[in-house]
């Protein structure tokens, strides 16, 4: 049995030598983790601050998207007011536009009565103003011979059509 154990004793002392061995290299590689463990702190540490960056960044986005929110409402009510005054004086325009022109062919026999043909050119020009295409209002022009009221009325009925 002396072969018997000293093959026993051989094969124990391979396998504690590998072991040794390898418990050495575990112990490197412990060290080396351990090494990098303050550079996985540091790691973490700067995840956390990037983290609470992005959560201010986003509550002052918030923030500033409720006050531009606000701003814009403001905006908006504003825009619908000033609709609805554009749509009424565009029916006050058009009422009057209405009136003038039923009262053209009682001016029409005043215009023919005197002797200024210069009024009877304005009064053609208004007039086929009143009957034009909405493209061409957008494009006509006012004279400077026209008065203030025919230039407003104009200016209201381009603002209708266009």
């Amino acid at each position: 049995m002396d072969g018997f154990q000293l093959g026993i004793e051989i094969a124990l002392s391979v396998l504690l030598l590998v072991t040794i061995f390898y418990s050495l290299y575990l112990g490197r590689a412990l060290s080396v983790l351990r090494r990098d463990r303050g550079q996985l702190d540091a790691l973490i540490s700067s995840l956390q601050s990037s983290s609470a960056q992005a959560q201010s960044g986003i509550d002052h986005l918030r923030q500033t998207t409720e006050l531009v929110g606000r701003a814009l409402g403001k905006t908006v009510e504003s825009g619908k007011s000033l609709k609805r005054d554009l749509a009424m004086l565009c029916d006050r325009s058009e009422t009057l536009a209405q009136q003038l022109e039923s009262l053209l062919p009682a001016g029409r026999v005043a215009v023919k009565a005197s002797p200024l043909t210069e009024e009877r050119s304005e009064e053609s020009s208004f007039r086929s103003a009143l009957r034009l295409k909405p493209d061409e209002v957008r494009t006509m022009k006012p004279s400077g011979s026209k008065s203030a009221a025919e230039r407003e009325l104009l200016r209201a009925l381009r603002q209708k059509q266009g």
